[in-house]
């Protein structure tokens, strides 16, 4: 199929042929552009979808499932630098700092959020609140840390039975961790 540029607006099908996909809205049967961009059919999924001609940074979203690097543990706060959105391809617009209140880190009472995270660990996390600040939570089993360093020697720690350990100094750590813990490519982000 040839590629078509589209201008929100343009028809590009019909419901009955295919949904709207990324990039594309249904307006009274008819698909339509939302963005200027190359008109594809994703035949996988049935779907007209719209890839945007200019690199349109990521918004964060309610719901979001991101990736961040704690800059700051506190008492009753981490503080995260949002660095990539699960899904995207694309940057975040956008101001990317986000926190964790301790009461959103797990199911159960935490006493002190800086004793599940620790600054510099990477995490997995669920958005919660966009305005007017980002507000995040890791209670659901496949978020929490997904990389973390040993305190004593910025090794990466490694998940054993009884916990995290540095493979380098033999120290041991606790952090509240994803179920799939070091399973990441964080250079591939």
């Amino acid at each position: 199929m040839k590629h078509k540029l589209v201008f929100p607006g343009d028809q590009l099908s019909t419901s009955e042929e295919l949904l709207p996909g990324d990039g594309t809205f249904e307006e009274d049967g008819i698909i339509r552009a939302s963005r200027i961009g190359t008109y594809v059919i994703n035949e996988k999924h049935r779907t007209a979808e719209v890839k945007p001609a200019t690199s349109t940074p990521v918004i964060l979203s309610k719901g979001d499932i991101v990736i961040g690097r704690v800059a700051m543990a506190k008492e009753k706060m981490i503080i995260v630098e949002v660095k990539h959105v699960a899904g995207k391809s694309r940057s975040i617009s956008s101001d990317t700092d986000a926190t964790i209140h301790v009461k959103e880190i797990a199911q159960g009472f935490i006493k002190e959020a800086s004793s599940e995270y620790k600054a510099e660990d990477y995490i997995r996390a669920k958005v919660i609140q966009v305005k007017p600040s980002v507000q995040l939570e890791t209670k659901d089993r496949g978020l929490g840390a997904i990389k973390a360093l040993c305190s004593k020697c910025r090794h990466a720690l490694v998940k054993k039975s009884h916990g995290l350990e540095c493979e380098n100094c033999g120290n041991k750590e606790y952090r509240r961790i994803a179920d799939d813990y070091g399973a990441l490519d964080l250079e591939k982000l």
